[in-house]
């Protein structure tokens, strides 16, 4: 007969206390409070695997067999009305806050979790977990629970087949397991990190840690109380918790500390010690029974926070996790519990089966609809097509039909290449030169025997990495290229992309001499902000965006930066001086109502087009003179403007040292 352990809800609750405290992103003293809180999902997926193994385990030795209805019956029971309350009350937000394209990826979110496949949906549609976009992505969380569900689909089965065929073997089964998930792991967050973190094949080792505990108890009975050992391992836990940093590897090696300090808590804490006392007070057995809700609730509660909050601040945490906390008690007493423990099962199954149908067709309903734009009215439908357009352009499509013999321009970067692509294409004379445009984005390139390599993780190595290599490898393109433009978030920064100008240093080299520009970035917003979304959230024009601005720092001399091959030639071309005041701090935001910056660094086309259109006009002396403007013309100039503007420019070439 199953016992209740109170110091398990107690480990429960220290593990989605942590998990909330990291995600609400406190600072003391510059630190963050709970780096490591992430480890609490380790530290459930032990528990998980713990007490489900226990029940399958038991329930085999008992009867020989598992009722596989049963169990997913009781699966449902637990993990459904619960999520399904978090989604119905989550719709009307997403509705109201978020604008189209959001709202479709939130749709596909909702309607992964319902398929539990949210870790697959957000490994090829997310960034690093934790970065700061997704914070804002409300059902970011679930991919724990598509994993663990997965886990459990096929788990039982082979639980059942091992326990019966191999019951000699099954403790050596369930060890290689383990060892081949851990292994798997190890191997993939090296060159995958995103892979490692949402696939169940990494995560299976966690679960099975807490499967090889049942099997020990079942065969051997509860291990005698150890108060050293159960205080060694809630100092692992709570220690991993606390020195754990963003940047550690995990999963990995590391992450064996808390899974180990897991096992120790629940092999040895007991009421009979103070670590099992301390783990089964009240306050902390009740938190660990209410942790499935506060963990379903407060990642969505977040997040809707910080999209109507300007600075999501310490008095707007605290207010977060106070909503949290009471949200997740009336539904843990309205929903969670009552559902889970109701004889009227078939009014249950029947109310699950139309929570479905309805999440169904919301969800198919705003995909269908491309996230309903009508919801937007006159001043922000526009905006909203132009944030879209932003965001669903093709990089590569400037390359089609490349015409062999004409001269070469390459538009390369980041993101930000995209709308410089857009906008340069409109002046850049296409009747004399060929524009190729690729992207390094996500791609650490690396160059090793004359040629360039751009290994990256999977889910983005196809669209963005092999298309890059093919354009960027190309002699026949290179040997005819006369001018390369670089563009990116943080032109300037090493740490970046370290090879970015070595990079530009290697294609210079294979070119017809070609001339290099650098296009700095504009001003930015906090980032996890749009200037469009602050504009929907807020009903307000682009002057909001302008008092949540941070201004780009007078540029250093280029020169004294140390990364710059001392070879390369190039002009900086700083958009800064053309809209912004340094002495007051102050740029543009908008133009008749069109913000420039459409979210949080990412300059529109149509401000690029204008700014292209402003170096055009002023003709500016060292930019003629360093020759850029030998390779733009008015988009609707004459054929004669146009020869006139290909002559070659008075005045001196770039020379060797970076232009201010």
């Amino acid at each position: 007969m199953k016992v209740y352990r109170p110091e398990i809800d107690g480990l429960r609750a220290i593990s989605v206390i942590a998990v909330i405290l990291y995600h609400a992103e406190f600072t003391v003293a510059g630190h963050t409070l709970l780096s490591g809180g992430y480890i609490g999902v380790d530290v459930f997926f032990v528990i998980s695997g713990f007490l489900i193994s226990q029940i399958l385990l038991t329930e085999i030795e008992a009867t020989g067999r598992i009722d596989f209805l049963k169990f997913y019956a009781r699966r449902a029971r637990r993990i459904l009305p619960a999520l399904f309350a978090v989604i119905f009350a989550t719709m009307p937000f997403a509705y109201y806050f978020l604008l189209p394209l959001e709202l479709t990826d939130y749709a596909n979110s909702v309607g992964s979790s319902l398929l539990f496949g949210s870790n697959i949906y957000f490994y090829f549609t997310a960034a690093q977990y934790g970065e700061p976009n997704t914070l804002l992505k409300p059902f970011l969380h679930t991919w724990s629970l598509s994993v663990e569900e997965q886990f459990y689909i096929a788990f039982p089965v082979l639980l059942l087949i091992v326990r019966r065929y191999l019951k000699s073997r099954f403790l050596p089964c369930v060890l290689v397991a383990a060892a081949l998930s851990f292994v798997f792991c190890f191997v993939t967050v090296r060159h995958d990190p995103q892979q490692a973190f949402y696939s169940p094949l990494t995560r299976a080792w966690e679960l099975l840690a807490g499967t090889l505990l049942a099997h020990y108890e079942l065969r051997r009975g509860r291990p005698r109380p150890q108060p050293l050992l159960a205080a060694a391992g809630l100092i692992l836990v709570l220690g991993s918790l606390i020195l754990f940093k963003k940047g550690t590897v995990h999963p990995g090696l590391l992450t064996v500390v808390p899974v180990f300090g897991t096992c120790l808590v629940l092999a040895f804490a007991s009421r009979e010690n103070a670590v099992g006392r301390l783990l089964a007070s009240r306050p902390a057995a009740l938190t660990g029974l209410v942790s499935y809700s506060l963990y379903l609730w407060h990642y969505p509660i977040f997040a809707f926070f910080r999209l109507t909050s300007l600075n999501f601040s310490n008095g707007d945490k605290f207010l977060a996790i106070a909503a949290t906390v009471l949200v997740s008690v009336v539904s843990f007493v309205v929903i969670e519990k009552p559902l889970r423990h109701t004889r009227r099962s078939r009014a249950l199954w029947i109310t699950l089966g139309s929570s479905v149908a309805t999440i169904a067709a919301a969800v198919l309903s705003a995909i269908h609809m491309a996230g309903f734009p009508n919801r937007l009215d006159e001043v922000y439908s526009p905006l909203a097509q132009a944030n879209e357009a932003r965001l669903e352009s093709t990089f590569l499509s400037l390359n089609d039909n490349i015409q062999a013999g004409k001269p070469i321009i390459f538009i390369i970067g980041d993101s930000h290449a995209r709308n410089w692509s857009i906008a340069l294409k409109n002046y850049i004379d296409t009747d004399r030169y060929q524009i190729v445009a690729v992207s390094y984005l996500n791609c650490m390139v690396e160059i090793k025997n004359d040629i360039v390599k751009a290994p990256s993780r999977a889910s983005i190595y196809d669209k963005y990495c092999i298309p890059f290599e093919k354009y960027i490898n190309d002699k026949s393109l290179l040997s005819r290229t006369k001018a390369i433009f670089l563009t990116s978030l943080r032109p300037f920064e090493y740490t970046v992309n370290p090879f970015r100008f070595e990079l530009i240093s290697w294609m210079k080299s294979h070119s017809d001499d070609a001339r290099v520009f650098v296009f700095g970035n504009y001003f930015q917003l906090d980032e996890l902000h749009s200037c469009l979304g602050l504009m929907f959230q807020r009903k307000s024009d682009a002057s909001i965006c302008m008092r949540e601005a941070r201004y780009p720092p007078a540029n250093q001399p280029l020169e004294q930066l140390p990364f710059f091959p001392s070879d390369l030639a190039f002009t900086y071309v700083d958009i800064v001086k053309l809209h912004c005041d340094y002495d007051k701090e102050k740029c543009l935001t908008s133009s008749k109502g069109v913000p420039f910056i459409i979210d949080w660094n990412h300059m529109t086309a149509e401000f690029l087009t204008t700014l292209i259109g402003d170096i055009l006009e002023k003709r500016t002396a060292d930019l003629r003179s360093d020759g850029l403007l030998d390779f733009l013309v008015p988009p609707h100039a004459s054929q004669a403007e146009r020869t006139a503007s290909s002559q070659p420019s008075a005045g001196p070439t770039s020379s060797a040292s970076p232009s201010n």
